[in-house]
């Protein structure tokens, strides 16, 4: 009775807060994800001989380790033109064959430190192939631009309409006089001041995953996890203390979660990683 006021700022902004970050568990240890550098290539060949080889390195994974990983789930369920539904890319959570925009994970490292980390990826020999790109939306969506999946045509994965065309097309016929113009929307994104991040440990006699993450959505999130690597969202239990931002971009199961859990579980310790 009597409150006023928001309770949880004293403590956030003194310092006291539990972040992912913030989370450290016995023996473990730190990854790092070696991302691509280029928009489209083939991936000819991964070798990470000297990086295994590299001081404090306990595991690596690329794409073959992870092939089995399911795509994540696709949100977007509001119907486009005609009712279509958008048309699921898939994605592997770290490239196997081909990237197919800068930043794509292809290796995830996991060393003693982050540093260790860090150096052991640069130590990875990628051997590309690169293929054509475009980046603007109109170019993409021309005759014989180059095409980013075999399975969706000119590039056009959704198609959305609003309203009733039939019916402002005959106002355009009536009108006295009508203006054309041409709206760019570029693209926004929620961006929390915490990073994507996680601390994800796997018990091997329950079969069970604790991940900390940064979330507003645990079950969302739990079942995107345990659907992605194929088990019981029993067996995936989330931990979402103090979250640093939502802006709805924070109950997705995103690539790099189950990628970090999947190194815990083959590392046999947990595994920290902070985007």
């Amino acid at each position: 009775a009597g409150f006023k006021g928001r309770r949880e700022d004293f403590r956030l902004v003194t310092g006291q807060g539990k972040y992912t970050s913030d989370w450290s568990l016995p023996k473990q240890a730190y990854g790092f994800f070696l991302r691509s550098d280029r928009p489209h290539a083939k991936i000819l060949s991964v070798d990470t001989a000297a990086a295994k080889a590299a001081p404090g390195v306990v595991a690596i994974l690329t794409g073959a380790d992870t092939a089995d990983i399911a795509a994540l789930p696709q949100l977007l369920a509001i119907p486009g033109r005609d009712g279509a539904k958008i048309i699921p890319t898939g994605r592997d959570v770290l490239a196997v064959d081909r990237v197919r925009f800068v930043g794509q994970g292809i290796a995830f490292v996991v060393a003693d430190t982050l540093d260790q980390a860090m150096d052991a990826a640069e130590m990875i020999e990628i051997e590309f192939e690169d293929l054509g790109f475009v980046v603007d939306g109109e170019e993409a969506l021309a005759d014989g631009a180059v095409q980013l999946y075999d399975t969706i045509p000119n590039n056009q994965v959704y198609d959305f309409g609003y309203g009733n065309e039939a019916s402002a097309e005959a106002a355009f016929q009536k009108a006295d006089h009508v203006t054309s113009i041409v709206l760019d929307a570029p693209r926004i994104a929620g961006n929390p001041m915490e990073p994507k991040a996680t601390v994800a440990s796997y018990d091997p006699t329950k079969k069970q995953y604790d991940v900390y993450m940064p979330t507003q959505g645990i079950t969302l999130v739990r079942g995107g996890l345990a659907g992605a690597l194929g088990v019981e969202e029993d067996q995936v239990k989330v931990h979402a203390w103090d979250v640093g931002g939502g802006f709805g971009v924070r109950s997705e199961a995103y690539a790099e979660y189950p990628v970090v859990m999947r190194a815990a579980q083959v590392a046999g310790r947990p595994v920290k990683w902070v985007s």
